[in-house]
């Protein structure tokens, strides 16, 4: 059985003004070695675990890997490409430089080193930096520094999360601390939207941006105010994802100091209001074919394609569902081109409703010429709501209405009661005359 030294105190050495070494363990002879998990919660990212062995001219290895509960495998530490590390003949020691992927994943366990072939551990030490370093002034900025375009185009990204783009490191050489990344967002769909904005290696989101929701369209800064994350960007570069808007454009913007005149940044836009009108009300089953549905999807087509005359780009689209079963699934589809090509539409999803926001033209057309199809399991279909986008009108005008008795009237999923010649919402408050 192999015997292994462990160590149950918490490091306690006089650190120098300089890097200071702290001996761990030191024998003559050893076949491994064990670092219990109280010494390695001490250790920090940068900090050096230095093992001194004994290498002939040819050459050795010796191997190093971490344990844990439950099943206490041989882990290979992630900064390290293998276990057995390979010593250059007549070296003395091997230095193993945390990074905070091996921090973190080392975190609670023990850390284990095994002697290998041709080599014999005398000594293992931890390597660490001047706890208590001079000050040093800032490093110096330019004062000429301008804002930089990284990327100028049309990135539409699309309900999945799946679409982007990058940003080499090669384009941000010039980030420095406290810079920020400016991102112009348009077409939200139904005014909604998710972006993420991270370096490449390790992964790591700039702070506001780890797949947040923005509600308006503009132009969004990201100030990258960690110098490891400026160092990292530097090196790996960057990756734009989101869902459902577009990107226009990517800048670098200079760090200004306080007092200084801020950098102009356009305003974001005013999401667009919308005047609604309920163009088809019902209760239709939707199903693939379960026992409890007869199996139908709804067509425009067929049913009433005049409803959807007049649509154009950034007209919103409701479909109103009810009494959905568990595990319901919802697809709103539309015949696309001449050939009238089944093609999927990106939706948002909402408490009693799915939204589509029309993204152009031409799929305006097509949906107004070939028809909308509601597809999909396990929920009733109520109603069908078209919103187009409108200027200095009431939250209620222009919706058809819906006539539930002689005093009350549903517009847009909304009952207002009717009286004295005024329109009441739910709450009593009136909201117009008539």
């Amino acid at each position: 059985m192999k015997k292994f030294f462990t160590f149950f105190a918490a490091l306690a050495a006089t650190l120098s003004l300089s890097a200071a070494e702290t001996t761990l363990w030191e024998s003559t002879y050893t076949d491994g070695v064990e670092i219990n998990s109280e010494t390695v919660a001490s250790f920090n990212q940068g900090d050096i675990l230095r093992i001194y062995l004994s290498v002939p001219e040819s050459g050795a290895n010796f191997k190093i890997c971490y344990k844990g509960a439950p099943d206490w495998s041989e882990t290979t530490i992630p900064s390290l490409d293998s276990q057995w590390p390979w010593v250059n003949g007549g070296e003395d020691h091997f230095d193993l430089t945390f990074t905070q992927e091996d921090i973190t994943a080392f975190s609670g366990k023990n850390i284990y080193i095994y002697q290998g072939d041709n080599s014999l551990i005398s000594k293992v030490t931890l390597v660490t930096e001047d706890q208590d370093p001079e000050p040093q002034d800032p490093e110096p900025q330019p004062t000429d520094r301008v804002v930089e375009t990284l990327w100028e185009g049309t990135q539409v990204l699309g309900a999945e999360g799946n679409d982007g783009f990058g940003i080499e490191a090669a384009k941000l050489q010039n980030l420095a601390l406290n810079d920020s990344i400016a991102i112009t967002i348009t077409d939200l769909t139904d005014s909604y939207c998710q972006i993420n904005i991270a370096a490449n290696d390790p992964w790591t989101a700039i702070p506001g941006t780890n797949w947040e929701s923005l509600t308006a369209a503009g132009t969004y800064r990201y100030a990258v105010a960690d110098a490891d994350l400026v160092a990292n960007i530097k090196t790996s570069g960057l990756t734009i994802q989101g869902k459902l808007c577009t990107v226009t454009k990517l800048q670098l913007l200079p760090y200004q100091e306080p007092g200084d005149e801020p950098e102009p940044q356009p305003e974001p836009e005013t999401p667009a209001e919308y005047a609604f009108t309920n163009v088809w009300t019902g209760d239709f089953a939707i199903s693939w074919n379960a026992e409890e549905y007869p199996g139908e999807q709804f067509d425009t087509y067929n049913v009433q394609q005049d409803m959807l005359a007049g649509l154009a780009k950034d007209d919103s689209i409701k479909i109103y569902y009810a009494d959905a079963i568990e595990n319901a699934q919802f697809a709103l589809t539309y015949k696309a081109g001449d050939n009238w090509d089944w093609t999927d539409l990106a939706v948002t999803s909402h408490d009693s409703f799915f939204a589509y926001k029309v993204a152009s033209n031409e799929i305006a057309q097509d949906i107004a010429d070939h028809g909308l199809v509601i597809r999909g399991q396990g929920y009733h279909l109520t109603s069908i709501v078209i919103g187009k986008p409108k200027s200095g009108t009431t939250a209620i005008e222009d919706v058809q209405h819906h006539y539930v008795s002689s005093n009350k009237v549903l517009r847009n999923g909304q009952l207002y009661i009717l009286r004295d010649g005024k329109i009441f919402n739910a709450l009593g408050q009136m909201i117009e005359s008539y």
